[in-house]
């Protein structure tokens, strides 16, 4: 008897759980479309984004009914729709233009650096706290380093989301705004172009059927690599891989694009913590406004790198901004920017930044730190960055 009671709860649980996740997604779907129709540069992001934030503020006790697994498949689809927009021409490019690209990606990662200094000095933050929520890195790296060291792990992950979301609806809008010559459904354009320009026309049903095997391959192959963001940058080469072996023009359409959008900015609002927020009300004000300065730093050192490398102006910006490189590359392409070089600048950036970790973060905290948690973080650097791969995106 009991077995059949346990058996019936869990089945109603079940149930009202998949009845609140296709709430959520209707209402991410309805708040998309709107922004959308509304021409608000990526709506299909920034609508699902205030739904996360809203239902996670209203159900702080309620369990969240979203699975990881929409999150990962819209990093696939996303790392696919750029493998499908990717050229070898951009990669060459950055090469030619090695030296102003390192300096960009220097100054703007000691722009970070110093946005951790002011928030240590004015937000009431430990050292080491604001250091972990101010530098560009792996989001669940950094918070797994928090705990590890003994800073504020809560601290660390709400005000480095702070900051994400901040770049993700500011920058698309500025961009909207004062780049001139911006088509805000430049997307379509692009797809529209290259089915234009193929020499191979492919039918919807193999188009679609490729892709979802990329996505499935991707999303596999992601699950199996220690790689930060690996659940973007593995369907990307595997989009890659089917782009460059198969004589066919792969295209994700325009409705698959925009669901990968949902799923991730679905995913990003439902990780704001507002209990956090009110317990750290004074950092999070000065963090808001030592963001949109490191918002305008960013933005002025890409319009510099642009003027050095004639890179157009979309394109330098979104690449210089120091959040996570799905969002960027999705302005990116919503933009009709070169996805290549972005998505070359931030990787570039990632890796500079985890290949310094052992002579920035650890010598910055140990003098903080006992004996035996600085042995922690030796083997944190040794070990490498680690950390929940649903989160991976959001660095």
């Amino acid at each position: 008897m009991n077995n059949n009671v346990n058996v019936f709860q869990s089945n109603v649980s079940d149930i009202l759980r998949i009845a609140k996740t296709a709430a959520l997604l209707f209402a991410a779907s309805v708040a998309g479309f709107l922004l959308d129709w509304l021409h608000i540069p990526l709506g299909w992001l920034l609508g699902p984004l205030v739904v996360g934030i809203i239902y996670n503020t209203m159900s702080q006790k309620i369990p969240q009914p979203m699975s990881p697994a929409f999150s990962i498949i819209g990093q696939a689809v996303l790392g696919i729709s750029v493998a499908t927009e990717f050229s070898w021409d951009s990669v060459t490019m950055m090469s030619t233009h090695a030296i102003p690209l390192l300096i960009c990606i220097a100054i703007t990662s000691s722009a970070s650096i110093l946005n951790g200094y002011f928030l240590s000095r004015l937000g009431g933050l430990d050292w080491p706290t604001a250091l972990l929520a101010s530098i560009p890195c792996i989001i669940p790296s950094l918070i797994t380093l928090s705990e590890e060291v003994g800073a504020d792990a809560i601290a660390v992950a709400i005000l480095q989301y702070l900051r994400s979301i901040l770049i993700i609806v500011v920058v698309p809008l500025a961009v909207g705004l004062f780049v001139p010559g911006v088509y805000l459904d430049s997307h379509l354009t692009a797809i529209a172009t290259l089915s234009a320009t193929s020499s191979t026309p492919i039918q919807m049903s193999l188009n679609l059927l490729i892709i979802v095997a990329c996505v499935g391959l991707g999303v596999w192959l992601g699950s199996q690599i220690h790689f930060p963001a690996s659940t973007f940058f593995a369907p990307l080469f595997v989009g890659l891989l089917a782009c460059w072996t198969l004589p066919y023009n792969i295209q994700v359409p325009d409705i698959i694009f925009d669901s990968a959008l949902l799923f991730i900015g679905l995913a990003i609002g439902l990780q704001f913590n507002l209990q956090g927020v009110r317990r750290l009300v004074k950092a999070v004000l000065i963090e808001v406004v030592l963001a949109l300065l490191l918002i305008v730093v960013c933005s002025v050192v890409g319009y510099e790198f642009h003027l050095v490398t004639n890179i157009d102006t979309i394109t330098a910006i979104l690449g210089s901004m120091p959040t996570g490189t799905q969002a960027m590359v999705a302005s990116t392409v919503h933009f009709g920017g070169d996805t290549g070089v972005v998505v070359s600048m931030h990787t570039i950036r990632m890796f500079v930044i985890l290949g310094l970790r052992s002579l920035l973060v650890a010598p910055l905290l140990r003098h903080e730190l006992s004996p035996k948690d600085s042995q922690l973080v030796g083997s944190f650097i040794d070990n490498g960055c680690s950390g929940e791969k649903t989160l991976d995106e959001f660095s």
